[in-house]
């Protein structure tokens, strides 16, 4: 079974998105903000990660920048999934950005499955 860490702070986001995943077979794992993310992401080497830009304690951006330079969590593809639309995130590494408000859960979902299948 594939793994996906969502960090967002968004604790509606948080469970809507975790049902959506968990019902088409994925295991996800969740974090409330940056840092604790970055501890489950070693933890747990997800297969994907979608991230929110903004959070307490350490921002999206911030994140991806440590993601991509550590060396064994650079090659896990991270989709960038906010309400704030930035190059900026694509320009640092991410896999894909997806605007929360724009796009519904099953567009996510397709994502996922697009970028690490089932």
């Amino acid at each position: 079974m594939k793994k996906i860490l969502v960090i967002d702070d968004d604790v509606i986001f948080l469970k809507t998105i975790n049902d959506t995943l968990s019902s088409v077979g994925y295991e996800v794992s969740e974090a409330r903000d940056g840092k604790l993310g970055l501890e489950v992401a070693r933890k747990e080497k997800p297969d994907l990660i979608l991230l929110d830009v903004m959070m307490p304690n350490l921002g999206g951006m911030d994140l991806l920048k440590i993601l991509k330079a550590d060396e064994e969590l650079n090659k896990i593809p991270v989709v960038i999934v906010s309400n704030f639309t930035s190059v900026r995130g694509l320009e640092l590494g991410a896999s894909g950005y997806i605007v929360k408000s724009n796009e519904s859960l099953k567009t996510i979902s397709n994502a996922v499955e697009s970028i690490i299948g089932k």
